[in-house]
């Protein structure tokens, strides 16, 4: 289980730091020019300059008028805080001899990009201002993090049965299963296709499952139009009304940006109160992060009173 801290990579680590007098103004400067030192590592002023680029774009910061100023310096200070802790997580990595084979780089790159259609994602690249190469040094670093922080924080976190127990007891009313149903569901483009199914459903020429796997246009029309059983909540708001429908109940015609849609409901589960077993898996999550969270912070504290960090301020305040 990742610890929440590490998504993004981006924290508050309330540096202690010795500021520097050089009064010269950036565009002066070479981008060798250093910035910060992390334990005797450098941190020069084009890697500083290419991570800011990213962040005003991610954060959508223009930098002109004194609010947006305000945000620069707001966004200055979290892009080196950024940096230093990541240049920290990686040294300790390296006193560890924790890497990233290239079969692990391989796979994670893989699973990022799943999902994206054709060439939408070097269109998202290019939006944040990221190389592909730059991306995939990004995705192996957070990946060297994980196991560094995997292997000296969350490896030595576990809970026990006895204490999953008296949470589960304290916190009852927490753990129930909402309303559930079992539906049927067709779609179709346009009012006139959704019409006519749904006159064959009334004329009995056809059962549902029929019409759906004919007509549907959604992925679960091979399968009779089986949307399997989902919660309350879990659907868009057009459909809450399918829970008002009593078992072989068909909705009425219900229009969404996406088309035209009729469900039929085939089972219905009452809300209830689940059980510890069936809480136990949910309760382990919370508590290992809950647990997990505070052995972080801690580890953290203990790595930054080992460090010695330097931060040029004078040149941060002047990079726009």
């Amino acid at each position: 289980m990742l610890n929440k801290w590490l998504v993004g990579i981006i924290l508050g680590i309330g540096l202690s730091v010795i500021s520097c007098s050089n009064t010269s103004s950036t565009d002066e400067l070479s981008d060798d020019a250093v910035i910060a030192v992390v334990n005797d590592e450098e941190i020069h002023l084009d890697r500083f300059k290419k991570e800011f680029k990213v962040h005003k774009k991610k954060f959508r910061v223009q930098g002109t008028g004194d609010a947006a100023s305000e945000e620069l310096l707001w966004l200055k200070n979290r892009t080196i805080e950024q940096i230093v802790q990541s240049t920290l997580f990686k040294q300790e990595a390296k006193r560890n001899n924790i890497e990233i084979n290239q079969e692990e780089l391989s796979e994670a790159i893989l699973k990022t990009e799943v999902g994206y259609a054709e060439d939408s994602f070097d269109k998202q690249l290019e939006f944040e201002g990221l190389s592909r190469k730059e991306w995939e040094n990004i995705i192996e670093n957070n990946l060297l993090i994980n196991k560094l922080i995997n292997n000296f924080v969350n490896s030595k976190v576990s809970v026990s049965d006895d204490e999953m127990l008296r949470y589960f007891e304290t916190n009852e009313a927490k753990f129930h299963k909402r309303e559930q149903v079992r539906a049927l569901h067709i779609m179709v483009e346009t009012e006139e296709e959704i019409r006519q199914i749904q006159k064959e459903l009334q004329s009995k020429q056809k059962d549902f499952s029929g019409l759906a796997r004919e007509y549907s246009l959604g992925p679960e029309g091979v399968r009779g139009g089986d949307l399997g059983y989902f919660e309350a909540g879990q659907m868009p708001e057009e459909f809450d009304n399918v829970f008002k429908l009593k078992i072989n109940g068909v909705s009425d015609i219900i229009r969404t940006p996406y088309g035209f849609h009729l469900f039929k409901v085939v089972d219905k589960i009452e809300d209830r109160k689940m059980s510890f077993d069936e809480s136990k898996k949910q309760i382990e999550q919370i508590m290992l992060q809950e647990l997990q969270d505070k052995a972080f912070q801690k580890w953290l504290v203990k790595l930054k009173e080992k460090a010695v960090i330097d931060i040029n301020y004078e040149f941060l305040e002047k990079i726009n």
